[in-house]
């Protein structure tokens, strides 16, 4: 063969030189074209994960803001505007409210649209003339969220249906809030995309800037209906794709450009086949060894860091292997590692704030359904519990007059009451936290030297690490928030320490706004609801009454010969009179539907809802009868007290508030001229 003949006939140094390259050029010029297959596989597979990533990312965040703005347009429709919808929507009632709600939800326009189309009230910046066709598009379901382009610029509008009203016209509210320029710039810091929303051959949103950091929006980029390419970003080449931003959810075709920079595993390849050249030239007798050193050398950790980066896709962020080299791929690695070990952290923090503000939420509108004190502060107490993964806690307020801590509400755990024992500024750990308004962590538990027992019911031995944070309303403490140990038998940390100072911050906000707007209804002497308050419940339950069909009694109090009480005893007995007949009516109504009031005075009143009259005028039979046994002790004798009642009934003996309340009081008057001490039932001789 020719080959051999000319094989034969050269040199030993050639045979060699050769023979050489026959065995070690070709396997290492193989070597090099498998590890820069590789190289360019794993470049791929690396920028598709990173491409699914980051349009996952944009797409659930953006999901998240329109499942958002629907979710709080239901809200409003359900509870905000249901009553204002019942009244006709008054501008001086619902335009406030509105102007509130634009500002609290971060919106751009708010309205309230009947018969989906017809605009009632408005308010915030109106998105155009586009609305005419927004409109009936959005109001056409009880509830909807859309995408809307409008001048160049994305909105996202909610519209929610007034459900619980029974009007011939539908009623809606409609949300509208323009997308924020920098909405994709968080995620352009977390990913390193690029990300630009096309919208007819145009940028309506972007996180690209030019080189005098303006953003890139307006101008049509080139070949707008490819799919893929390359693109060139403030010098740097950059792969992109393109493709419906959210499929099937907004009507409008809006397609979503995510761009990221060539692979750092593309770079690498490069510099490989530049450094396989370099060695081939430089010798052969070297390319044995540099082909086994780079196999080894480079190929490892380039593999290593791939499997790594597909955990990371995979979802699985913990810490990679550090390489522990000095050279670029020890760099990579490094900062490879970093880059996890941030995005957990980050992750493991944006979960924390999510979890810190749906907390803090959750409290701040717990006013709005809890009348009650004690049940908001049970309410309070066991959302601490749940986040920080404790046993159980307490919650104990000051009080104005000793000063003293006192157990308020307790939840989790065997026991149902930590300690019934005042405890005064300063003593134990609870005591501590009060007088100095600041939160402490005893992981010792009861162990701790600053710990007391102060005659508690539960084995102290059971509290093996407690958090304590004060409730700090001002510039001064109204009480303190105890947790006690952790359900996985950790210790609690200082992150704990701050999450709880934060709900109790929130927390002693909502329990001040509270008790104030206690104060506000409720008679400081009776403890009875307040003649203003009486008048707004008696026109709502008769507004009830008349839309469901439905019975509601009134009962008017006047307390008989009050100003002998007055003139003979003085005003200290006749105040000690007003407060006995009105505990008396407490105790007698029923509760949490009853509704006693003090009218004026020494008169009193009770709202009976769905209550017949001549139930009623049972209920006004127990009370005078109950009222009629107190007695009142004084250096003259025992005092007695008597009232006298007067009963009416809707539909039966009036059709109004004022007609309601004016023939209670001719019957009352009636039982005044009968003798006093005795309950009247208003007939057709006493309607108005």
């Amino acid at each position: 063969m020719p080959f051999i003949d000319f094989f034969r006939s050269r040199k030993l140094k050639f045979k060699i030189l050769l023979l050489f390259a026959l065995i070690l050029v070709l396997p290492l010029a193989i070597l090099m074209a498998v590890t820069l297959e590789r190289i360019s596989l794993v470049a791929r597979q690396d920028l598709n994960r990173n491409l699914g990533y980051a349009g996952s990312l944009f797409r659930n965040s953006l999901e998240d803001q329109l499942d958002s703005l629907k979710i709080r347009a239901k809200t409003v429709a359900d509870f905000d505007f249901y009553t204002l919808a019942g009244m006709g929507f008054s501008a001086s009632a619902t335009v406030p409210l509105m102007q509130y709600e634009l500002i609290r939800s971060g919106l751009d326009y708010i309205a309230i649209v009947e018969n989906r189309s017809n605009i009632l009230i408005e308010e915030g910046t109106t998105p155009s003339e586009a609305l005419a066709k927004i409109i009936p598009a959005m109001c056409h379901t009880p509830l909807n969220v859309n995408l809307f382009v409008i001048a160049d610029e994305p909105w996202i509008f909610a519209a929610a249906m007034i459900t619980k009203l029974k009007t011939e016209l539908p009623q809606h509210v409609l949300f509208a809030q323009r997308l924020p320029r920098d909405f994709a710039d968080k995620l352009k810091r977390l990913t390193g995309a690029e990300y630009t929303l096309l919208y007819a051959g145009k940028r309506i949103l972007t996180s690209q800037m030019d080189i005098y950091a303006r953003r890139k929006t307006g101008k049509s980029p080139e070949d707008p209906d490819v799919n893929s390419g390359q693109s060139e970003i403030l010098g740097k080449s950059h792969f992109f794709v393109r493709d419906e931003v959210l499929k099937g959810r907004i009507s409008e075709t809006i397609r979503l450009e995510i761009a990221l920079p060539d692979s750092e595993y593309n770079v690498l390849g490069q510099t490989m086949r530049r450094d396989f050249i370099i060695f081939g030239l430089l010798g052969l007798v070297l390319a044995l060894v540099t082909g086994t050193v780079l196999s080894w050398h480079i190929a490892s950790p380039i593999n290593l860091l791939a499997e790594s980066t597909s955990k990371v896709a995979a979802g699985d962020l913990s810490p990679t292997a550090d390489l522990s080299r000095s050279d670029e791929i020890g760099l990579l690695s490094r900062n490879f590692r970093e880059m996890v070990i941030s995005i957990r952290q980050e992750k493991d923090l944006k979960e924390q704030r999510m979890s810190e503000l749906n907390t803090l939420f959750a409290i701040s509108n717990a006013v709005n359904f809890f009348s009650d004190s004690e049940e908001l502060l049970k309410f309070v107490l066991t959302h601490a519990i749940e986040v920080l993964e404790a046993e159980r806690g307490s919650i104990m307020l000051l009080d104005d007059q000793t000063d003293e801590l006192m157990v308020k509400v307790a939840s989790g755990g065997r026991y149902r009451v930590f300690s019934g024992t005042p405890i005064r500024l300063g003593q134990g750990v609870c005591g501590q936290v009060a007088l100095d308004g600041q939160g402490l962590i005893c992981n010792e538990g009861f162990k701790d030297s600053r710990f007391r027992n102060f005659g508690s019911l539960m084995p102290v031995e059971d509290i093996k690490s407690l958090i304590c944070s004060p409730l700090k309303f001002k510039e001064g403490t109204i009480g303190v928030i105890n947790i006690v140990n952790k359900r996985n038998s950790t210790d609690f940390r200082e992150s704990d320490l701050s999450l709880l100072n934060l709900i109790a911050s929130q927390a002693a906000v909502t329990i001040e706004n509270n008790k104030l707007y206690e104060l506000s209804i409720t008679d400081g002497m009776t403890r009875l609801f307040v003649h203003r308050y009486f008048q707004a419940r008696l026109s709502e339950e008769l507004l009830r009454a008349r839309r469901y069909g439905l019975t509601l009694s009134l009962i008017m109090i006047d307390i008989d010969n009050f100003k002998k009480f007055n003139d003979t005893y003085g005003h200290q007995i006749g105040d000690i009179v007003i407060q006995k007949v009105a505990q008396s009516i407490k105790e007698t109504v029923r509760t949490g539907i009853d509704i006693p009031c003090r009218y004026g005075g020494e008169e009193m009143s009770v709202i009976l809802p769905e209550t017949r009259p001549e139930e009623a005028l049972q209920t006004a039979e127990r009370l005078r009868e109950r009222i009629a046994a107190l007695s009142l002790a004084h250096s003259s004798g025992e005092l007695r007290i008597t009232v006298s009642i007067g009963v009416s009934s809707y539909p039966v003996h009036s059709h109004d508030r004022e007609s309601l309340i004016k023939t209670a009081d001719k019957a009352l008057y009636v039982s005044k001229g009968a003798g006093k001490n005795r309950s009247t039932l208003a007939c057709e001789d006493h309607q108005a």
